[in-house]
């Protein structure tokens, strides 16, 4: 009898013994895994910052693609074409072709007085279609709707290879004896209007 109460004695105190070291072990691994949660939850709330700032990236890059811009981004490898004339008031006139940052194609007629400090500016896309005038002139013209007023212009551009004249017309409908400009100048003239609209 003794020696039973002594086995179930020993039975229970190594059953004890075992059940408190699962339980310290448990106790343990339960520590590791809080701990393992709680550094995810910490590299989570670091991490967003970082999609945030990606997502404003995103938000960045779609509002500059947009399509819209200013005539500061067009630069001189998207100009078709740039003439330069003067009015009979002595206003200068450029008038351009280019191709703008959005892919589309654009007609501007820039109008600028140095000596009053002031310019006018008509842009926009356009519909082309071509006429041959009284003199035999073949003209392109451009229905322009301005993106700054939504007025609709017709400008026109006229080259006579044969005198190697370019002419175009200013927003009035008057016909303006042109030259040639290069790319650049084009972008200059463009800047030096912008300046002045200011």
């Amino acid at each position: 009898m003794k020696k039973k109460a002594l086995t179930l004695l020993l039975a229970l105190t190594l059953g004890a013994t075992l059940f408190c070291g699962c339980g310290g072990d448990d106790s343990s691994e339960a520590k590791e895994v809080k701990e393992e949660k709680v550094e995810e939850a910490e590299e989570a709330e670091e991490e967003e910052p970082e999609a945030e700032e990606a997502e404003e990236a995103d938000k960045s890059a779609d509002s500059s693609s947009d399509g819209s811009f200013t005539l500061l981004d067009v630069d001189e490898n998207m100009v078709d074409v740039g003439v330069y004339g003067k009015d009979d008031d002595g206003t200068e006139l450029v008038f351009t072709m280019f191709t703008g940052p959005d892919g589309n194609k654009y007609v501007s007629l820039f109008g600028f007085d140095n000596n009053s400090e002031s310019g006018d500016v008509i842009c926009g896309q356009y519909e082309a279609s071509t006429e041959t005038d009284e003199d035999g002139d073949e003209w392109t013209n451009f229905v322009v709707s301005d993106v700054y007023t939504g007025e609709q212009y017709t400008l026109g551009l006229c080259e006579r290879p044969e005198t190697e004249e370019v002419v175009f017309y200013n927003k009035n409908g008057d016909v303006i004896e042109g030259q040639f400009l290069s790319s650049s100048d084009t972008i200059n003239y463009m800047a030096a209007a912008v300046n002045l609209m200011s």
